[in-house]
């Protein structure tokens, strides 16, 4: 399984990428990923984007490949597995994280 190490430095490249790209249209409250385990066994890491601002701003064109634009910083962390996506406005961040991992037992 991956480690909560290389799920939290992933998270801090994803930060990086985003707040360059958006530079002060949107502000990222936080970079939550948690690894686990789907159904059939297969690894993934669920990433939660945090924002505030304009949902419009995001660009899904745009977002749509951030995938691929973090794919050499994800091979250097041994990653391989493809990243999930969930952005989500601040003020209901929490619930649904929740509802996707509810055992996790973490304040954030």
């Amino acid at each position: 399984m991956i480690s909560r190490d290389v799920a939290e430095e992933f998270a801090e490249l994803v930060r990086q990428v985003l707040e360059e790209r958006f530079k002060d249209d949107l502000v990222f409250e936080a970079i939550v990923v948690e690894p686990f385990i789907g159904y059939y066994g297969d690894e993934y890491l669920d990433t939660f984007v945090v924002y505030q601002g304009e949902y419009k701003k995001l660009d899904p064109g745009w977002t749509v490949t951030l995938p691929r634009l973090l794919e050499p910083d994800m091979v250097r962390l041994g990653v391989s597995t493809v990243p999930m996506f969930s952005y989500v406005p601040k003020d209901e961040w929490e619930e649904v994280f929740h509802c996707k991992h509810p055992r996790v037992n973490e304040s954030w």
